[in-house]
């Protein structure tokens, strides 16, 4: 096999979110973990963001798509292919809601034996055929030094 490896990285999550033309910037920086399992790149961390509860996110990287769960307070699954419009849930204690994204743009570029990449996304995300959202996301890792700065 030898294709198994996890490693610690730091991680640097930006997305900006345009609803009715009003745009907001939200960046992320924290420590997450970087697996590699039979050539799928896997990359977790958990968002804490202050007067919220934890949100675990998972990222599962392929050249040609990429999935995001959010687990939290609720569930947020999504699932990314250039030039595709796919099904996505967002499962809230009062119920599931059905949403989609149609993605325009996904670059994934990971070198995993640098432990290091970047991952570009727009998509647009519907709710029942009405768009709510157009959303880029920038997220780029890499391995993090074990040297004592």
């Amino acid at each position: 096999m030898g294709t198994n490896h996890k490693h610690d990285v730091n991680i640097h999550l930006k997305t900006s979110i345009n609803q009715t033309g009003d745009t907001e910037v939200f960046e992320f920086q924290t420590v997450g973990e970087l697996l590699v399992k039979r050539d799928v790149i896997f990359l977790r961390y958990t968002e804490v963001i202050a007067g919220q509860t934890p949100t675990n996110v998972l990222f599962k990287l392929e050249s040609d798509k990429v999935r995001l769960n959010r687990s939290g307070d609720s569930l947020t699954k999504l699932a990314f292919a250039k030039g595709q419009r796919l099904q996505a849930y967002y499962q809230t204690p009062a119920g599931q809601m059905q949403l989609e994204t149609d993605t325009t743009v996904l670059v994934v570029d990971v070198d995993v034996k640098q432990d290091k990449g970047v991952v570009t996304m727009g998509y647009d995300l519907y709710v029942n055929d009405a768009l709510v959202g157009q959303y880029d996301i920038l997220l780029q890792f890499n391995g993090k030094s074990s040297k004592l700065n």
